[in-house]
């Protein structure tokens, strides 16, 4: 049997269309298994609580990710992955639920395993076989890929982690900043108000959203629709699951729409009878008093941005050519 899918033409094709397919199939369901829409709702929303991080200033919190996003593309992918474990420590202070990290770890987990499975299979030098670890057939090849590389998975490790080192530096300002401090902290930065009012409507409105889509949901199972997902070797039930959620999909879009231009509407009227944007300057604003944690964490981001520029202009764990590996 071994030997039917290693050295048969009929074999190795069976072989690679399941490497190609079978992976960006098991990942939505993985998602939507350990995570689902409730656990991405409280994802994306502020968790109080009175850590270090929670008191530290809101303009330092917002220019974290930009600092470690642009770090992460100076780097090599070495080093990016020792950014990666530096980037931890905030969240060890932080401490978040078991349940919370549970959601945060598959959530940057599954599209890491998403890039680097891609990447292995359409980052391959098409001049040498020798890095492939399984090539395709002819049968395959028109899909635009000549199989499983080796180099192509190292390229998606490299690029998943600077994926999360962003991803953890941005999930950090959204679990330990209110909306106000973002506010208050686009102000100081001498930005007109609408930034700052348009970045937390932007954080406010994935939560909401995937918040009705769960209530609609719920509804339409209450009155009697049927989304039971069968099992995966039910096999004869799945196209009518298939059939079920199309139908849905309109049902439960029309009225996310609604409900986003209504509250759009609700918002509007909201800001215009608290004379948002009338004058140039806020007149209530809840001041964020810099403490001696506040120091201790500028100090150590700018240490941490000199010591990368200084590796860099050294060509120590500067960024590389993907030639040159």
């Amino acid at each position: 049997m071994l030997a039917f899918f290693e050295y048969t033409l009929i074999g190795r094709t069976i072989v690679g269309y399941l490497l190609m397919f079978i992976v960006p199939f098991l990942l939505p369901a993985l998602f939507v298994k350990l995570v689902g829409f409730e656990g991405l709702r409280h994802m994306f929303t502020y968790e109080p609580k009175m850590t270090l991080l929670h008191r530290l200033d809101p303009r330092l919190k917002i220019l974290y990710p930009v600092t470690i996003g642009i770090l992460s593309v100076m780097l090599n992918w070495n080093f990016v992955f020792l950014l990666l474990l530096l980037s931890l420590i905030p969240w060890m202070i932080l401490g978040p639920s078991g349940a919370r990290l549970r959601v945060l770890v598959t959530m940057a987990g599954v599209p890491v395993i998403g890039m680097i499975w891609s990447q292995g299979m359409f980052h391959a030098d098409p001049t040498t076989s020798k890095h492939m670890l399984f090539a395709f057939p002819a049968t395959i090849r028109w899909i635009g890929t000549m199989g499983l590389s080796s180099t192509g998975l190292l390229f998606g490790a490299e690029q998943a982690g600077r994926m999360l080192v962003s991803v953890s530096a941005s999930l950090l300002l959204l679990l330990t900043t209110t909306p106000s401090e973002i506010i208050w902290a686009f102000y100081k930065f001498r930005l007109p108000p609408s930034f700052g009012f348009a970045f937390t409507v932007a954080l406010r409105f994935l939560p909401q959203m995937i918040e009705r889509m769960t209530l609609l949901l719920k509804a339409m199972e209450v009155r009697g629709y049927d989304l039971s997902r069968p099992k995966w070797w039910q096999i004869q039930q799945w196209p009518n699951y298939m059939r079920r959620v199309a139908v849905a999909i309109p049902t439960v879009t029309v009225p996310l729409l609604i409900g986003a231009l209504r509250g759009t509407g609700v918002m509007a009227m909201v800001a215009d009878a608290r004379a948002f944007g009338a004058s140039e300057s806020r007149t209530m604003l809840k001041e964020h008093v810099i403490t001696s944690t506040d120091r201790v964490a500028w100090g150590a981001l700018t240490t941490l941005v000199v010591v990368v520029v200084t590796l860099v202009s050294f060509h120590i764990g500067n960024r590389q050519d993907y030639a040159s590996w």
